[in-house]
């Protein structure tokens, strides 16, 4: 499931997202150094032998790498624990780089291992509506969506450590080949306990068709808000209901949101606490389209309810129906199981369905995503490629592999998974 690629326009891609990865903004750096293709000979002299690189393990990297979070391993529907994060590369040179490998490991065992077109899959140079490629020019800036999968607890590093291969225009012999092999800072592995909460939604029949861990629209979604950069929908999940016969809509009437199973179902409280904040006066978009830029940052999630679950986590229930048919307020104390709304269309939305992620502050936009698990569910089957999700969105049948179906403990689902929850 982890290799399900975002494709093209999605019925619900970039549903709360701001602009995505598309909102990534280039930056330029003043050199410090001539290098490459136009570097002029006084910077290609022999320094003296003491100064050779590596005498004191230093290493001329032109490549920067950070990571926007530290991951949090959490167990998928595949029962591999994931650690979902994204590493953020900028050319420090005044030259034009290629990234030709990207690998994430531990004491010596690869976990990740990116080059061709799986790197090019989910690298994203800032500023660039198609990607980008793999080079960066001078000062650019560009993210890799990393999906790390061990196997059990007992794989799961202290650290992970990255080592990132660029390819200069030519060499600068002693200062570096043409080719690099740079090793960065290790990005320290975030081991705290992850929250176990109930499902949002109840009954049969819900595809997340739009999650982790793959370059989704939700993936994706990283935006420049308050000065930096934010991840809220790492784990996120978009939630349709199909019909019995696997599709969204049986009559095909894709402009009317009553043609979508899901649409007016009970969106319930995955957990006790209170609500922080609640919008109900949105109104409901048409089916087929998508507001996107005429919308506010605070008008992208639609009518929502924002709920402090504890221990510094909130969780985020988005696109409801226009109105208030619970009679909510802020500060209103909410038990596991409360109805709290009903999945509707509003916000940045182009079909009924129903988004929920959990994050770490009370901000749907301005805050990092977490992972949760499901404490029980059934998993019904999985649409495991990404032709087939295409094809579901299209109006045909999902074409759904029942091989891995079976009741589900203490897991994430992953894009393509098809569930029912208990109740109703």
């Amino acid at each position: 499931m982890t290799g399900i690629r975002a494709g093209n326009a999605s019925v619900f891609a970039a549903a709360v997202a701001v602009a995505g990865l598309l909102a990534l903004s280039a930056c330029s750096a003043s050199p410090a150094l001539t290098i490459g293709a136009d570097a002029p000979p006084s910077v290609s002299e022999t320094p003296p032998a003491a100064a050779a690189p590596g005498a004191t393990g230093e290493q001329f990297t032109p490549v920067v790498v950070s990571a926007l979070a530290e991951p949090i391993p959490v167990l998928g529907t595949d029962e591999r624990i994931h650690l979902a994060y994204e590493l953020q590369l900028t050319n420090g040179s005044p030259s034009k780089v290629k990234v030709t490998a990207v690998e994430a490991g531990a004491s010596g065992t690869v976990l990740q291992e990116l080059e061709g077109d799986d790197l090019d899959d989910v690298m994203r140079v800032a500023g660039t509506t198609d990607g980008g490629g793999l080079e960066l020019g001078p000062g650019q800036n560009a993210t890799v969506w990393m999906d790390a999968t061990v196997a059990s607890d007992a794989d799961v590093p202290d650290r992970i450590e990255h080592t990132v291969t660029v390819e200069m225009p030519k060499a600068q012999p002693p200062l570096y080949e043409k080719t690099i092999e740079q090793t960065t800072q290790a990005v320290r592995v975030d081991k705290r306990d992850v929250a176990v909460i109930g499902p949002p939604l109840t009954g049969d029949n819900w595809l997340d068709a739009n999650g982790c861990c793959g370059l989704t629209a939700h993936r994706g979604a990283v935006s420049p808000i308050n000065g930096t950069y934010w991840a809220p929908e790492r784990w996120a999940i978009d939630y349709v209901k199909l019909t019995p016969t696997m599709k969204l809509s049986d009559d095909g009437a894709r402009d009317n949101a009553r043609s979508y199973p899901g649409y007016g179902q009970n969106v319930i409280a995955v957990a006790d606490g209170p609500i922080v904040a609640i919008t109900t006066d949105r109104p409901e978009q048409e089916p087929g389209t998508a507001p996107g830029p005429t919308l506010t940052l605070d008008e992208y999630g639609g009518n929502y309810v924002v709920q402090d679950i504890g221990g510094g986590t909130y969780a985020f229930y988005a696109h409801l129906k226009t109105g208030n048919p619970f009679d909510l307020q802020v500060g209103q104390q909410l038990t596991r199981g409360d109805r709290l709304g009903l999945l509707g269309n509003t916000g940045n939305t182009d079909a009924p369905h129903l988004h929920f992620h959990l994050m770490d502050s009370p901000n749907p936009l301005a805050s990092n995503g977490l992972p949760f698990m499901f404490d029980t569910f059934t998993l019904d089957g999985q649409v495991t490629s990404q032709a087939a999700l295409d094809a579901g969105e299209q109006g045909k049948a999902y074409k759904v592999d029942k091989a891995d179906a079976g009741e589900r403990s203490g897991q994430v689902p992953l894009t393509g998974d098809l569930m029912t929850y208990p109740g109703e």
